[in-house]
């Protein structure tokens, strides 16, 4: 009896370290807010040769009958505290929504979301932050790297999902357009810290959005439909990945509960 207790309290010690309570703690948050919640999916990376696995893959009805999907990657971290450097800028780029497209459309529904949709999205004036650290520890370890890794998988993740979809649109000439979102959340605490000449201002935060520039070995040539003839040349893709501390992501949830009953 006493060797079972010791191992059940061992067993709970490994339970605590692990981020599995994160990703069960989400999902529970998002069945309670009708999400269709996938557990732990895996995928096939042609990049890395290998399968990978997210923690969560979430979906749900949204506007103009549209489908989100959020692509949840969950971390945690007892002592190492995530910093982000915020920019003097605010998102205005309809780019950083990442909506499946068929090729027929050569890309004209981002001009279409750019006047019907994006300035009612919660992307929209977001403040944007790009460079972060890990607070206390190597930059080289697995530690310091903890939010390049994750923030790749979310990436890696999101790659699979928008390929999966245009295969899907090219065979059967699917007409509801899906929103993919990457989010990672995160049990810890997080900083932002703005730079303005001499000055370093630093204070905890809740939530931020990264803003990657994914540069395209191809650029785009895509049509614009509210402008006869004209094309805009895209040359990278920003991507906006929100991190959520775990203990705000019922609350960060809310910009979907607006843009599924907005209608926009």
């Amino acid at each position: 009896m006493k060797m079972s207790e010791n191992l059940i309290s061992k067993i709970k010690n490994e339970v605590k370290k692990s981020g599995h309570p994160v990703s069960l703690r989400a999902s529970i948050i998002l069945n309670k807010k009708g999400w269709y919640v996938r557990n732990a999916p895996r995928y096939f990376d042609p990049n890395l040769k290998n399968s990978r696995e997210i923690d969560i893959v979430a979906q749900r009805k949204s506007i103009y009958d549209a489908i989100d999907v959020l692509i949840i990657e969950c971390k945690k971290s007892k002592d190492k505290s995530w910093v982000f450097f915020r920019q003097n800028k605010l998102n205005t780029e309809v780019l950083s929504l990442n909506v499946d497209m068929s090729e027929t459309t050569e890309g004209a529904i981002y001009d279409w979301l750019e006047r019907n949709v994006f300035k009612k999205h919660y992307y929209y004036r977001r403040p944007c932050y790009t460079y972060y650290f890990v607070a206390n520890a190597n930059p080289d370890s697995k530690v310091g790297k903890q939010i390049f890794d994750a923030t790749e998988q979310v990436l890696g993740a999101l790659r699979f999902y928008f390929v999966q979809r245009a295969n899907l649109i090219s065979e059967y000439r699917l007409r509801v357009p899906m929103f993919f979102y990457p989010i990672i959340v995160f049990d810890g605490k997080m900083f932002e810290v703005s730079v303005e000449e001499a000055d370093i201002n630093i204070k905890e935060t809740n939530w931020i959005s990264l803003w990657i520039e994914k540069e395209l070995e191809e650029p785009l040539l895509m049509r614009l439909l509210y402008k006869q003839g004209f094309r805009r040349i895209v040359y990278s893709k920003p991507i906006i990945i929100d991190i959520v501390k775990l203990d705000y992501f019922e609350e960060f949830l809310k910009n979907f509960d607006k843009l599924s009953s907005d209608q926009i």
